[in-house]
């Protein structure tokens, strides 16, 4: 029998996961762990060497169904059905097979936690009582925790009172997400004087379309903020960027005329810079998440955890439907739980550009939104200390197995 299995549906809770595997694995590295990516490849797991387990959601609306028709009709053409009956009866089949699962993520996980009868924990990073009745944790997500969970860590404070008063067992004990954010301190070359405008493009498989529509958005600053030689855009691009492949692509689109690459080819840092007529640069740089958001002023982003880190480290949003899965319905849900954190421009150049010139002209907005944004998103710590309450409910379970 496995000491602990942890279940996470999606990329950005596959990364949570790792976050809190990485603290348990400092404080007990005897812990046999394995992964179960519900959702995805599990990148995040393969990274640390922990074997993965399970039937895997690789449909092609990444888990984003429920937001849209059109996605779910994909879905089911692709085999919706049969791939969460797959994974219905895989969790069933993990009874006994774990002394303890971590569910990372919503119903999914939790389900899984459910149906394989295996004392469970529950990291609730995906849902927050900020987006309101509507995509906040149902009724029978309660009922579920309730009866079934025997402790869940909660995303932000107001989440954590809102199951206590349906009587799950719960702890605020910080936000994942808001860990690993220090950065290195490295401008990227940037100077003192120069207004930096972060672009958060995704990480998924449409993230190089979403840099070149915000690459257009760039282009049509000069419309809309006054001595735009100043303004740095700053992509913090994923691991798969290739500039060379990038470059050429970016050679074929009419709507960046005037711009060109001024250098490409690095391998970490800053890997693309471009330049524009009128003084602008864009600047791509990869292994720098950290630094590009805390160099910003305002960020553009079209992404998911990456827009919720960002007003979460107290920077103005401008977030923008994906021409991927993350699209306009995503984008409206988003915008239930940024409330005044954000605010929503469509994926048109000069309706980024003027509200991202909106933004810079206005200190005492930029001020209250990042206010918003800490409060939502809560404390950094989370993954250490949840990794301690894990090892402390584990061993619990174990001292009653021995009593037993």
């Amino acid at each position: 029998m496995k000491d602990i299995l942890f279940a996470s549906n999606g990329h950005g809770e596959d990364v949570i996961a790792g976050r809190v595997l990485d603290r348990l694995a400092a404080r007990r590295p005897q812990l046999a762990v394995e992964g179960w990516p519900m959702v995805g490849e599990g990148a995040a797991y393969a990274a640390r060497g922990i074997a993965t387990v399970g039937a895997r959601n690789l449909l092609p609306s990444a888990g984003f169904a429920t937001l849209d028709p059109a996605l779910m009709a994909r879905d089911l053409k692709a085999g919706w059905i049969g791939t969460y009956w797959r994974q219905a009866v895989g969790a069933r089949a993990m009874r006994g097979r774990y002394r303890m699962i971590v569910a990372v993520g919503d119903i999914v996980p939790i389900g899984a936690g459910v149906l394989a009868r295996t004392p469970f924990v529950f990291i609730g990073c995906a849902k927050s009582a900020y987006y309101g009745p509507r995509h906040g944790y149902t009724g029978l997500e309660k009922r579920l925790l309730c009866r079934h969970c025997v402790e869940t860590y909660p995303r932000d404070p107001l989440t954590a009172g809102e199951l206590e008063r349906a009587g799950v067992a719960c702890r605020y004990l910080g936000n994942p997400m808001m860990d690993g954010l220090e950065g290195t301190g490295d401008r990227l070359g940037i100077g003192e004087g120069e207004t930096v405008v972060g672009l958060l493009a995704g990480t998924r498989a449409d993230a190089e379309t979403n840099m070149l529509d915000l690459i257009a958005a760039a282009g049509a600053a000069p419309r809309h903020i006054p001595d735009p030689a100043r303004l740095r855009f700053v992509f913090a691009a994923r691991s798969e960027f290739d500039p060379q492949a990038f470059a050429a692509a970016f050679g074929t689109d009419p709507r960046l005329a005037g711009w060109r690459v001024a250098s490409a080819g690095a391998r970490e840092g800053v890997v693309m810079r471009l330049e524009h007529p009128a003084g602008m640069q864009v600047l791509v740089a990869k292994g720098r998440f950290p630094d590009v958001l805390r160099l910003s002023r305002v960020v553009v982003g079209m992404a998911g955890t990456a827009n919720e880190q960002a007003i979460g480290l107290g920077i103005p949003l401008v977030t923008v439907p994906s021409s991927g899965v993350q699209g306009e319905r995503y984008v409206r849900m988003k915008m239930e739980y940024f409330g005044g954190a954000a605010v929503l421009a469509a994926r048109e150049p000069d309706a980024i550009a003027g509200a991202v010139a909106g933004l810079l002209a206005d200190p005492a907005r930029c001020a209250r939104m990042a206010t918003a944004g800490r409060e939502r998103m809560g404390l950094p710590g989370g993954s250490d200390a949840i990794a301690q309450a894990i090892l402390h409910r584990f061993d619990e379970a174990a001292a009653g197995r021995s009593a037993a």
